[in-house]
């Protein structure tokens, strides 16, 4: 999906780095796995950032090795209308997490919303802010669109990613199938090859 969505698109170069992590260990990897494996083939002055959307970033304390991987490199968090810096900060994990009346100060400046381009800074971690995301879509409602049979995903993603979901049926339970169209082999919920 991801080539598909860079077509057209010559400043982007989509990568199979996770799938052929994938496939030489035969098990899923976790972000920091990544990450480190990336580190180490790039030169020391190449500079890596973790582009992730708030509503990922929401949940960063619950993944694998949370403070090692938020020193690993520097986050870009893309936020929504809606979120505030103390909602970036609070989602931080406790260890990293700044004091209760710190959050409350950056929930209420500037309105709570994280001004364009803010750096955050602190304890070895480095997160830059970003609020003029054009897009308002979160995977979490594409996800519910796709899993509708009567929605149609071209507001969500571009014409040929809308396409391969249809014709993968990707993000359908057993329970959506739409009776027109191909049915898949298996019913088995499609598996992430990459953890958080």
């Amino acid at each position: 999906m991801v080539a598909l969505a860079a077509q057209g698109h010559p400043t982007f170069i989509p990568s199979d780095f996770e799938a052929r992590l994938y496939a030489e260990t035969g098990k899923p990897n976790f972000s920091l796995e990544t990450v480190r494996r990336l580190k180490s083939a790039l030169k020391k002055a190449d500079k890596l950032y973790f582009l992730v959307g708030i509503d990922a970033f929401l949940t960063i304390a619950n993944w694998h090795r949370p403070v090692e991987l938020l020193r690993e490199c520097e986050f870009i968090v893309a936020n929504r209308p809606g979120y505030s810096l103390g909602d970036i900060a609070g989602a931080l994990p406790e260890q990293l997490r700044p004091k209760p009346e710190v959050l409350k100060a950056a929930g209420k400046a500037g309105g709570g919303l994280a001004p364009s381009g803010a750096v955050m800074a602190f304890s070895g971690v480095t997160l830059h802010l970003l609020e003029d995301v054009s897009e308002r879509v979160s995977s979490t409602q594409l996800r519910s669109a796709a899993a509708s049979s009567g929605r149609k995903l071209e507001g969500y993603v571009g014409d040929a990613v809308a396409e391969y979901i249809r014709k993968t049926r990707l993000y359908r339970s057993a329970g959506t199938s739409n009776s027109s169209a191909p049915q898949p082999e298996s019913t088995a919920p499609v598996k992430k090859k990459s953890r958080r």
